[in-house]
């Protein structure tokens, strides 16, 4: 019998940062955290990534910086790539940068908090990544 995949999750930068920003404590990126921590999915994040939520946490709020790297240690890190797609040209480069590793790597979902950048994508799938907000993610079936 095989083994059912579990569900794989990109996380956007700003995602993270909600988490660390609220103590992982009630917010919905706090929530997708802790149910990764249980292994109910796997979390994913590139380079880029990381270097963005780094450079904000260092800026905002210094003192999480442990629990930052706590983090990502149960989290896949991916090599950034950068697809030409249409759909995507849009979006500013990092954006695209963030995204197009999700779709490269065929993560099930990709979640973002930023809707000002990719609100016109929210809900849809690109490959097999359907893009969705923290609150979407926790609440589609």
């Amino acid at each position: 019998m095989a083994s059912e995949e579990r569900l794989r999750v990109f996380l956007d930068s700003n995602v993270w940062f909600s988490a660390l920003y609220t103590d992982l404590k009630g917010s919905y990126p706090s929530v997708i955290l802790k149910l990764a921590q249980t292994g109910v999915f796997d979390l994913y994040y590139c380079t880029l990534v990381a270097l963005e939520l780094r450079h904000n946490v260092l800026r905002k709020i210094p003192e999480k910086e442990d629990a930052l790297n706590s983090m990502l240690e149960h989290a896949e890190k991916l090599t950034d790539v950068l697809l030409d797609l249409e759909i995507l040209k849009k979006l500013p480069e990092g954006e695209r940068i963030i995204l197009s590793t999700a779709i490269y790597n065929r993560m099930d979902v990709f979640v973002t908090g930023n809707t000002r950048d990719f609100g016109y994508l929210l809900g849809e799938r690109i490959g097999k990544t359907r893009i969705l907000t923290p609150g979407d993610f926790l609440t589609a079936s």
